[in-house]
């Protein structure tokens, strides 16, 4: 067979190949792009002209119209409207995700009408992001969710990212099939998650940027397991805002919390990981915000994981010394919790001992150093401790340690002298240079015989 010939029938072989392909898998591969995308791919070929009309994942963003040159705001945001519009009713097929990402929507009806639709074609996922003006400015119009939305029983995955206004079903019930449920709140109209029967996974985006806001969060669920809770707000404002945690069944807690609100927590049983990042600057003197940090810790006593940002620990020590200065002081016990990592920056290395203290069969612990400038902070130097906590002499076996061309030393000198058991030790540099460094690390005494320390740097 001559060379022309060969290059012929390889051709043809691998044109026989695409065509081969299912639709199935055509329309798997054309549901991760834009829906507009996919749709263009019907001028490639006679065979791909109709594979657009199963696509199972429908997903808009309006920015997509904005490229196009020569035509006025009005008529391109006319197009991508009509565009939905057609793909919507172009079949009824069952559809598994409707995501719209709107920089501009015109007409809020048109929303409701697109989400009943999704929901006539018994849509599993709906994601609805939409830019939020000021809630409390006169003439604001939230959005409002078709009724049909509450009482699906296909829909599992909610995510709306903007203001909705929500309403209690009468039948009790609401989202009877939704598991996860991602919902930001930019006024007080919390949602009712004691009606959703088999909600597992929440994310709340509060915002509570305004005086207005006179209303608490409340957070209760029989079902839940993961909660994901970010509270944003202005940083030095006075709040009496309050949380309200009710999950017997929540096995893992994250918050983020840019205020530090008060927090009532009830019933967490089951609760074994924790990730708390408040915000309280170390120049700050409010003892009394401080403590809502420590009446936090105090409720999940039962934690087999934690992490603490450099605000919370900032938190307690102020806490703690307010405490201690009127002979009350005592941080809870943490029995079960074998993992800790831990934030610092230029305040907090004193309670540092104190926690590790309370954390008496702690085994593996993180510590992450941030010191920008030390000088600018009272007690921002490394003070070692008189006493060596229990979990160091006798059970923490790893230690990873984040170190920056600022942080101290001598954080790290003693914890390799008094660990007892230590099996290993992970320094990760992130400074300049690390060759003296390295020599100095390994010249620390180690009070376990079986440590080995591994460098990790430039």
């Amino acid at each position: 067979m001559n060379k022309s010939k060969s290059r012929k029938v390889g051709k043809l072989n691998k044109k026989d190949r695409i065509s081969r392909v299912p639709d199935s898998v055509l329309c798997h591969i054309l549901s991760f792009l834009p829906t507009e995308a996919a749709v263009r791919t019907s001028i490639l070929s006679s065979r791909w002209k109709f594979v657009w009309t199963s696509l199972p994942n429908l997903m808009f963003n309006d920015k997509l119209c904005y490229r196009c040159s020569g035509t006025s705001e009005n008529d391109k945001l006319t197009r991508f409207e009509n565009f939905v519009d057609r793909m919507l009713l172009s079949n009824s097929v069952s559809i598994n995700k409707f995501s719209l990402h709107c920089l501009k929507l015109r007409y809020l009806s048109r929303l409701k009408f697109w989400v009943a639709l999704a929901i006539m074609r018994n849509v599993r996922e709906i994601e609805v992001n939409l830019p939020v003006g000021d809630p409390f400015e006169e003439g604001y119009e939230p959005v409002e969710l078709p009724d049909c939305i509450y009482n699906s029983e296909t829909l599992e995955i909610l995510k709306l990212e903007t203001d909705f206004v929500f309403k209690s079903p009468s039948s009790g019930i609401c989202f009877p099939r939704v598991k996860k449920f991602h919902v930001e709140i930019h006024k007080p109209n919390m949602p009712d998650f004691s009606i959703c029967p088999v909600l597992e996974d929440l994310s709340i985006v509060a915002y509570l940027l305004d005086v207005h806001w006179d209303a608490d969060i409340s957070i209760s669920s029989q079902s839940l397991k993961r909660l994901n809770l970010i509270i944003e707000g202005p940083m030095f404002a006075a709040t009496g805002h309050q949380a309200t945690i009710e999950a017997p069944k929540l096995e893992s807690l994250h918050v983020k919390d840019d205020t530090l609100v008060s927090y009532l927590v009830y019933e967490l049983h089951s609760l074994c990981d924790a990730c708390i990042d408040i915000y309280y600057p170390c120049v700050r003197n409010d003892p009394d915000r401080a403590d809502r940090a420590l009446q936090l810790l105090k409720k999940l006593t039962n934690l087999k994981s934690l992490y603490l940002s450099h605000g919370i620990i900032c938190a307690l020590g102020k806490a703690y010394r307010h405490l201690y200065d009127a002979h009350q002081y005592s941080l809870p016990t943490f029995s079960n919790l074998s993992f800790l990592e831990v934030r610092i920056r230029e305040y907090g290395w004193w309670i540092l001992p104190i926690i590790f203290n309370c954390s008496p069969n702690l085994e593996s612990f993180v510590l992450i150093m941030d010191v920008n400038d030390p000088e600018n902070y009272e007690e921002a130097e490394w003070i070692e401790p008189q006493f060596v906590p229990y979990c160091l002499q006798f059970n923490v076996k790893k230690i990873e340690i984040l170190y920056g061309d600022d942080d101290p030393l001598e954080p790290v000198k003693y914890l390799l002298k008094n660990c007892g058991v230590l099996d290993k030790m992970i320094f990760r540099y992130v400074g300049k240079s690390s060759n003296e460094l390295c020599k100095e690390l390994l010249m620390f005494p180690r009070g376990s015989k079986t440590c080995e320390v591994e460098f990790r740097g430039k």
